[in-house]
């Protein structure tokens, strides 16, 4: 990690920055002025962003850490670079973190039975044990600050409504909305908010061609990374505790609480289609 500029910067931590949707965050926290500490298991794809992003934003802090959160040293590695980053500056000024994004994650289209053991083991490591445990390292160090901050799970629309051929996924999508409302009460007698941001399909490789062509065949609306990323970097400054992106999607997902049964006839009315397009 490079050293920081010697002046005071309110740090947003981005966890998945290499990815469809995470260097579309990266690029708008940049032309809103939020310094940011860009993370990633990719090394060359995070060096190219780094790159890119401080050419363009040269008078910006921007940093880059590198970490695979399936590693725990990865994890201890990054939790020291952030405590080095966030040291006295001046004895009257001090950087610190604002806020850290939680959007690495994995995604497969298919039927549980088409699905291997070890992809299912991984899509809960990925979208939340890894997550829980960076979490479970980084809370000391922000309730340390004593100044307000925020951690934002990137959930998903399917984190609220099971959907057939993303079994697995709503599966991991629906623990890491639990565990945010968890946390959301487990530390609300700290400076720390959780708080939960669920996108609805979005135009990345993270969406096969399969799942592309289903969606428009049932009329489904995709939104580009960009859209998201704006919402999520608006949703940084506002006080909803969740939002759900889209329309209908944020209705069904209200619907889905109180009135599951509407929702699920209206989704098994398209049981062929989506089986059409799961099946490998």
């Amino acid at each position: 990690m490079t050293t920081p500029n010697p002046k005071a910067n309110a740090y947003t931590v981005l966890i998945g920055a290499t990815g469809g949707i995470g260097q579309e965050i990266a690029k708008q926290l940049c032309a809103n002025n939020r310094p940011v500490v860009l993370v990633g298991r990719n090394t060359q794809k995070l060096t190219q962003l780094h790159h890119e992003l401080a050419q363009n934003y040269p008078n910006l802090s921007i940093q880059a850490c590198a970490c695979d959160l399936s590693i725990p040293s990865s994890q201890d590695e990054l939790i020291e670079n952030l405590k080095q980053l966030i040291q006295p500056a001046t004895n009257d000024s001090v950087n610190y973190i604002d806020a850290v994004i939680f959007n690495a994650g994995i995604n497969d289209f298919a039927l549980l039975t088409d699905q291997s053991d070890d992809l299912l083991e991984q899509m809960m490591l990925v979208n939340v044990a890894y997550p829980m445990q960076l979490i479970k390292r980084l809370l000391p160090v922000l309730i340390a600050q004593n100044k307000p901050s925020q951690i934002i799970n990137i959930g998903s629309t399917f984190g609220s409504i099971g959907y057939p051929g993303f079994s697995a996924y709503s599966a991991s999508k629906f623990a890491l909305r639990g565990a945010t409302q968890a946390l959301q009460r487990e530390y609300s007698d700290t400076t720390v908010r959780f708080r939960y941001f669920a996108p609805r399909a979005t135009k990345t490789t993270m969406n096969n061609d399969a799942v592309v062509a289903m969606n428009n065949e049932l009329k489904v609306n995709m939104d580009s990374p960009e859209l998201v990323a704006k919402a999520l970097v608006e949703f940084l400054s506002n006080k909803q505790v969740n939002q759900h992106l889209g329309f209908p999607e944020r209705f069904f997902a209200w619907l889905n609480r109180v009135f599951p049964s509407i929702v699920g006839n209206a989704i098994i009315k398209d049981l062929p289609t989506i089986k059409r397009y799961a099946q490998k």
